[in-house]
């Protein structure tokens, strides 16, 4: 873990938690760094890349999530390279409670206000379109807003929190979804991609993309279900989370709370918008209850 791996041409990665892409730019080694990990993980990366005698002059992030971004705390000291990041996220990086209070839905209880989902960053963080000659973006919805992936000249793929590995699908069964139906729609997009060199963040390189996608497609039709079935009944969305949780007999904290409430509520807005469920306000409550005929999901 946390070793250098030569990928194709002048494309590395650097394995770990939160794998992060690296490039090498030109023959004085200065580097494209993709995400760095959390701000435990900032020295160890920079150590590594400085071992190699690379020296990172960008920093690019997926999403400002802390296992993306917190490393920059070591990073961007030592450094000064130059950050980037897309329209929305550099609006998160600029409000320390704008991302927690956005997956919160209000200002955050103090719990909440670790540093788990967000980071306080005052420094100058660019535009995407000043990444250096070579280096293509794309968007990537469905797990947050405005995060992106890249991909390199040798053809090499960096898709960020698209999906989860399946051993991490396995232990946390509810992976953070903002929208489920672009996380889906994404997830098709990254199909395609079968064949190419791909690096996710919380998965294996690979080639063979597609068993790990329908490993993560296959755990989101399962909650669909669970949903569908659990809501023969009405409930409000503190219900559904709270039987999805017992189901899985998930341990909770204020951070996992936050977090698999918001994307319970995604789930329902998911069902809600394609007419599959319906919403209605009962007794000053927003409930759901599928009372329509078996879709096909």
């Amino acid at each position: 873990m946390y070793e250098l791996h030569h990928i194709k041409g002048n494309t590395y990665y650097i394995d770990g938690p939160t794998n992060c892409g690296v490039y090498v730019l030109n023959d004085k080694n200065e580097v494209l760094l993709f995400d760095c990990g959390t701000e435990e993980e900032g020295k160890i990366i920079y150590d590594v890349l400085d071992k190699a005698g690379m020296k990172i002059t960008y920093l690019v992030f997926s999403h400002c999530h802390s296992d993306h971004s917190q490393g920059l705390l070591y990073i961007y000291p030592k450094t000064h390279c130059k950050m980037i990041a897309s329209k929305v996220q550099r609006g998160f990086f600029r409000d320390p409670k704008l991302d927690i209070g956005f997956l919160y839905g209000g200002y955050p209880l103090d719990e909440y206000d670790g540093k788990l989902m967000h980071i306080d960053m005052n420094d100058e963080i660019y535009a995407l379109d000043e990444l250096p000659e070579g280096i293509e973006w794309f968007h990537l919805p469905g797990h947050a807003a405005g995060m992106i992936g890249i991909k390199t000249p040798d053809d090499v793929y960096f898709v960020a929190d698209t999906m989860g590995s399946p051993s991490l699908i396995d232990k946390a069964h509810i992976l953070l979804i903002y929208d489920v139906k672009a996380y889906l729609e994404t997830l098709d997009y990254i199909k395609t991609l079968e064949g190419k060199i791909v690096v996710p963040s919380h998965s294996d390189l690979t080639t063979n993309i597609t068993p790990v996608i329908e490993y993560n497609k296959n755990k989101i039709y399962e909650i669909i279900h669970l949903l569908l079935d659990f809501l023969k009944e009405e409930h409000n969305c503190v219900e559904c989370t709270s039987y999805i949780l017992t189901h899985y007999n998930l341990k909770i904290s204020y951070n996992k709370y936050m977090l698999n409430l918001s994307t319970i509520r995604s789930y329902l807005s998911y069902l809600s918008n394609s007419k599959i469920i319906r919403n209605y306000f009962k007794d000053n409550r927003l409930v759901f209850i599928n009372d329509k005929e078996k879709e096909k999901i």
